[in-house]
């Protein structure tokens, strides 16, 4: 995998799945990278506490994707974009992902939530 275009309608595709999954709390349909899902789930709860609700990306979100890969340890894509909420719209928060080649396509992972 090295063409970034090539990668970029099914990256889109699968972030927005992830993040529908998120968005509606269904977890069990997560993969993790690294780390234990767990930590992942009490990050979004917390978020969620402090009243903002993780909704679908808009069709503009994909503008805001930073993809980046692969990179030179594996044929890993780093891709990071801002999540955006029900109260405000695009977010300060940060969803991170990693994409890994399986077979003929790719498969997505959440890495990380965050501000950055």
């Amino acid at each position: 995998m090295n063409d970034k275009d090539t990668y970029r309608s099914e990256i889109h595709a699968q972030a927005a799945q992830i993040v529908h999954a998120i968005a509606q709390e269904k977890y069990d349909l997560l993969r993790t990278a690294r780390g234990p899902l767990s930590d992942f789930i009490a990050a979004v709860k917390s978020y969620r506490r402090d009243g903002f609700t993780i909704i679908d990306l808009p069709e503009s979100a994909f503008a805001k994707f930073e993809i980046y890969g692969p990179n030179e340890h594996a044929d890993d894509w780093d891709v990071e974009f801002p999540l955006w909420t029900k109260e405000h719209g695009e977010s300060d928060l940060y969803l991170y992902l990693v994409f890994r080649p399986t077979g003929a396509g790719i498969t997505g992972f959440v890495d990380d939530i965050r501000v950055p």
